[in-house]
C-alpha cells in the first residue's frame, strides 16, 4: 500500500473514533447546562413601565408616568430613578449560580412560595413576587424571590471581617420554569417598603454659601443669623458682649441643617394643616450669596410616632442685593460670566432651576425623624456661650498694706500711733 493511501486512511479512521465518541458520549446533566445563563434571558429593560413586587402583607406598585418613575403607593410622588434603573440591570444580568432540586415542602422551606397563589400557604413559606410589566400593562417577566443563602462566618476572631455571625452570601430564586435556583447575588433591596424607593433628596446646601439664616415660631424667640461680609462668619444679630457670644459648635449645627437633608416618608397630602400643625410652625429661612432661599415648616410629631414630624418645604429666588461688585462676584461663581448677557443668562437659569425644585418639592407634606429636625429647633439662648463669671485667685498669701509716712496705722495692741514723726 502507498504511504498516502495508509495516511488518509489513518485519518479517516481517527475522525470516524472522534465521531463515535461524540455520539456515544454521557449526556450533559441539564443541571450543569443551566449554570451560568441567564435567570431572565432577554429581559427587555427599556420596555419596563412598571414594577410591581407582592408579599402576603403587602403590595408595591412603582410605575412611570409622562415618562418619570412614582411610587403609586406614596400618591405618586417621584422615585428615586437610580435606584430603579440599578435593580433593572441588575435583574437582567442575574445568572444561576447552582440549580436547587427542590419538592414543594423544600420551596416552602426557602419561602419560594407564591403569595399570590390560589392554595393558601403559611406566611412566613412565602416569598417577594417580583413582576415587570409593559406599557399596556402586558407580563415581560416575573420572579419569586425567596431566602438569602446565608454563608457561615470564617472562623480567626477579630482577622475575620465576618466573625461576628453568619453572612447574606446569594439568593434562593424561582423562575418562570419553577425550577429553584441560587444566584451569586443579595436582592434585599428588592422590598416592599415603599419608603425605600422615594427620591429622598430634599436639599444639599453647604453652610458656608449661606449669608443669613432666620428662624421664628410661636413662643420663642426670634433667631437671626448673618454674615457682615462674604466668607466671614455669621452673627448673632442683637447679641452683645455682656450677654456671651455666638456657640460656635450650636452655629454649625444650625448652619449646617441643610447639608445632605432627606426626608423619611410622604404624609397624605390631603392632611389638615392643622392636624399637622403646619398652620402654625416653625419657621426656618436661609439665603444664599446667590440669591437661593430655602424654606423650612416645622410642624407637629405624628400622632403614632413621636420621633417623627411633619415638615414642609419651599425654594425662591431673587437676585442678591448689594453692590455691584458684590452681584458681579456672585455672578462670577454661577458662570464665570465676563459680560452682562451672560450674567443675565445666569440669573435666569438660577431662576428656572429654583422654580423647578420648588414645584417638585412645595406641594408635598413630608416626614422627618427627629434627629434630622433638631438643629432646626435649636433655640436662641442655646446659641450663647455665656461669659465666664471672674474667679477669685485662690492659695495667694493676703497683702499687708504698708503705711506711708505720715499716715495712721493700727499696731498689734490695737493703738493708734503715727509715723514719719
Amino acid at each position: 500500500m502507498k504511504p498516502r493511501n495508509l495516511i488518509l486512511l489513518v485519518v479517516a479512521a481517527a475522525v470516524l473514533v472522534g465521531w463515535a465518541a461524540w455520539v456515544l458520549r454521557p449526556p450533559a446533566k441539564p443541571e450543569i447546562v443551566l449554570i451560568g445563563t441567564k435567570i431572565l434571558p432577554g429581559l427587555p429593560i427599556n420596555r419596563v413601565n412598571k414594577i410591581v413586587l407582592a408579599t402576603t402583607n403587602a403590595t408595591l406598585t412603582l410605575a412611570k408616568a409622562k415618562g418619570i418613575w412614582a411610587v403609586a403607593d406614596r400618591f405618586n410622588y417621584p422615585a428615586a430613578f437610580d435606584k430603579i434603573a440599578e435593580s433593572l440591570i441588575q435583574l437582567s444580568e442575574l445568572k444561576v449560580g447552582q440549580v436547587v432540586s427542590a419538592d414543594e415542602k423544600q420551596k416552602g422551606a426557602f419561602n419560594l412560595l407564591d403569595p399570590s397563589g390560589t392554595s393558601p400557604a403559611p406566611k412566613e413559606h412565602c416569598g417577594t413576587r417580583l413582576e415587570l410589566r409593559d406599557e399596556n400593562d402586558g407580563l415581560l417577566a416575573w420572579l419569586l424571590i425567596g431566602k438569602p443563602f446565608m454563608r457561615a462566618a470564617a472562623p480567626g476572631g477579630m482577622s475575620s471581617p465576618w466573625s461576628f455571625g453568619d453572612y447574606p452570601d446569594g439568593q434562593y430564586v424561582l423562575g418562570a420554569n419553577d425550577r429553584v435556583f441560587l444566584v451569586s447575588q443579595n436582592l434585599a433591596e428588592l422590598t416592599v417598603a415603599a419608603k425605600d424607593w422615594l427620591e429622598s433628596e430634599l436639599f444639599n446646601e453647604n453652610a458656608t454659601n449661606l449669608q443669613e439664616i432666620s428662624v421664628t415660631g410661636p413662643s420663642r424667640e426670634p433667631i437671626k443669623l448673618a454674615r457682615p461680609k462674604e466668607g466671614g462668619s455669621l452673627v448673632l444679630e442683637g447679641l452683645s458682649p455682656e450677654q456671651g457670644t455666638l456657640d460656635g459648635a450650636k452655629g454649625d449645627q444650625l448652619s449646617g441643617a441643610l447639608s445632605f437633608l432627606r426626608f423619611d416618608d410622604i404624609a397624605d397630602p390631603a392632611l389638615a394643616a392643622k392636624e399637622t400643625g403646619l398652620d402654625q410652625p416653625v419657621l426656618f429661612e436661609a439665603r444664599t450669596s446667590l440669591g437661593r432661599t430655602y424654606t423650612i415648616r416645622i410642624g407637629n410629631t405624628l400622632t403614632n410616632d413621636a420621633l417623627a414630624r411633619y415638615v414642609q418645604a419651599a425654594v425662591s429666588w431673587q437676585a442678591p442685593a448689594g453692590s455691584q461688585a458684590t452681584e458681579k462676584e456672585a455672578t462670577e461663581k454661577l458662570e464665570t460670566a465676563t459680560n452682562e448677557v451672560a450674567a443675565a443668562q445666569a440669573k435666569e437659569q438660577q431662576a428656572a432651576e429654583a422654580m423647578a425644585l420648588n414645584e417638585r418639592l412645595a406641594p408635598w407634606i413630608y416626614i422627618l425623624k427627629s434627629y434630622r429636625v433638631e438643629p432646626f429647633l435649636i433655640k436662641r439662648a442655646d446659641l450663647i456661650k455665656k461669659p465666664e463669671a471672674p474667679q477669685p485667685d485662690a492659695g495667694l498669701p493676703a497683702v499687708t498694706p504698708v503705711a506711708k509716712e505720715g499716715r495712721q496705722t493700727t499696731d498689734t495692741g490695737g493703738q493708734m500711733t503715727e509715723t514719719g514723726k
